[in-house]
């Protein structure tokens, strides 16, 4: 089988865009190919894999295991022993944009590759249905809460193991200098021996949040019951690489998901037009405007409520104290 027939068959069965199609040996090694077209849509045990590669089975479980690993092939037990089949390009995509040397891609394919994700994002996460359409019911959902530091601070005492990863979202949309290492994985039942990340103890999750909170990203995760369920996850998010808020805003979902329990007030006596909730704002509910007076040009904070996501970015960093969160009623 030739080179380009091979990377054909292989964009197949793994449900690869088309214009990646010149970029799949970075994804996938010859022989990772060669294994997800014999599979095709089949699941196989190792053995049965190494007699149609012609290959020992030692060897053959070494590429399983590697294949496994980089989400290119996937497995499950049954009756008592492990099946193989072909995994797709989302997972290996994801994958590889977190732990793989994904810049390698140039990056206007690399942003081709984001708006590709995006849509299967919204196609795969189609419960976002309910939220538009009736109260949003959050047993599937995921980001559910738009979180203040000290929530996420209660959510770590309360994990059982914390796990930090780099964000798939911002590897990908790459729109931004913020901090990549902002995913906190809370739930053991999460983590698989192919997860990646390292684990935190709770005070050094807790630092981390900190600088991230101080850097401004805003923070999301729950699930709301979480002091019955326990805590699932816990993500740092910018407005302009993060999916959910993507979603959120070309879906209008502001305020219902992710929930926003809270708006920011702002005390114009206090406040001394710093600048610095403006610098913060993801969502540019805080403005600097300029007022000419008869003294000179002098700065003015303008604030429009409805534009607020209830972060708390800003209260964090004002040096008066002149902004505070208010409880949404009814949330």
């Amino acid at each position: 089988m030739s080179t380009q027939h091979l990377e054909d068959n292989f964009s197949k069965v793994f449900a690869a865009p088309e214009f990646i199609t010149p970029y799949l040996h970075f994804f996938a090694a010859e022989t990772e190919m060669r294994l997800v077209v014999l599979l095709g849509k089949e699941s196989l045990t190792a053995e049965d894999i190494a007699a149609r590669m012609s290959g020992r089975t030692e060897e053959i479980n070494g590429l399983l295991h590697e294949a496994f690993n980089r989400q290119i092939i996937n497995q499950e037990t049954k009756d008592g022993s492990i099946y193989y089949s072909a995994s797709n390009f989302g997972s290996r995509l994801d994958n590889f944009c977190m732990f793989g040397n994904y810049t390698v891609i140039p990056r206007k394919v690399r942003k081709k590759l984001d708006e590709w994700c995006f849509e299967e994002y919204l196609k795969r996460n189609d419960y976002f249905k309910k939220v538009i359409d009736a109260d949003p019911e959050y047993d599937n959902c995921h980001n559910e809460w738009v979180l203040l530091l000290d929530e996420v601070e209660a959510l770590i005492d309360a994990a059982p193991v914390i796990r930090v990863l780099p964000c798939d979202c911002k590897m990908m949309a790459d729109n931004c200098d913020y901090s990549r290492e902002i995913c906190l994985t809370l739930d053991p039942k999460r983590i698989t021996d192919r997860t990646g990340g390292r684990d935190l103890t709770k005070e050094e999750a807790k630092q981390l949040v900190r600088k991230l909170d101080r850097e401004g990203l805003m923070h999301t995760g729950g699930p709301p019951n979480w002091k019955e369920a326990g805590p699932s996850v816990v993500c740092n998010c910018c407005s302009c690489c993060c999916y959910p808020f993507r979603a959120a805003k070309q879906l209008g979902t502001k305020g219902k998901w992710p929930k926003a329990r809270y708006v920011a007030e702002l005390d114009r006596e206090k406040c001394i037009s710093c600048g610095l909730c403006a610098g913060r704002c993801h969502f540019a509910a805080f403005n600097v405007d300029k007022v000419d007076q008869t003294a000179g040009l002098k700065k003015a904070i303008s604030f429009n409520a409805d534009l607020c996501w209830g972060c708390g970015l800003c209260v964090n960093t004002c040096p008066v104290q002149a902004i505070r969160l208010v409880e949404i009623p009814g949330i």
